[in-house]
């Protein structure tokens, strides 16, 4: 287990606060939500693990609802998707590293378990986050059926589209900061 250097801690700082401009670039529309802010946690996972990934899933979804929505019953729920989805990718990670190589990806064409731990963790985090807004909306007095669980499959379809998309960009973002060698694993 490596250490927690300043660089590492100051990386994981700036993820956190990339996470929470991006969740403020998302669009909410009826139940769903179109945000980028994984990007950062799988950024996190690739260069530093599960535990990284972790914290800057946990604090920068925490940073997003303190600001946004203030401290509510709920928050610490609203907070977790993104935590585990972190933690998920950031275990894939660590355990088939060989797998995540961004050289071996790319000469091999072939990343296909890369784009699935990011559809997967991607899909999970939509389930949860259906299970947060059930718990919230049942807590609030604001459920619908509808609301809730009538938008599911596309909440899921879309999760599926931004895990892809997300997936991609995070490649070359991994390949060119890697090049810079201002971060490697464990830095």
């Amino acid at each position: 287990m490596s250490k927690f250097t300043v660089r590492r801690i100051v990386t994981d700082a700036i993820l956190i606060a990339l996470f929470f401009a991006l969740s403020m670039l998302s669009v909410e529309i009826a139940g769903v939500k179109l945000t980028f802010v994984a990007l950062t946690t799988i950024l996190a996972a690739l260069f530093f693990g599960p535990v990284d990934a972790f914290l800057v899933g946990l604090l920068g979804a925490f940073l997003e609802q303190l600001l946004k929505y203030g401290l509510t019953a709920t928050t610490m729920l609203w907070v977790l998707p993104e935590a585990l989805r972190g933690l998920l990718f950031g275990l894939c990670v660590f355990f088939f590293a060989k797998q995540f190589t961004h050289e071996k990806m790319l000469s091999q064409r072939k990343p296909y378990f890369y784009y699935g731990a990011c559809i997967v963790t991607g899909m999970l985090t939509s389930v949860f986050n259906t299970l947060v807004f059930y718990v919230d909306a049942t807590l609030y007095g604001y459920y619908t059926y509808a609301l809730i669980f009538g938008v599911f499959w596309y909440r899921l379809l879309l999760s599926i589209a931004v895990s892809i998309v997300l997936a991609t960009v995070a490649l070359p973002i991994f390949a060119a900061l890697k090049k810079t060698k201002l971060l490697t694993k464990g830095s």
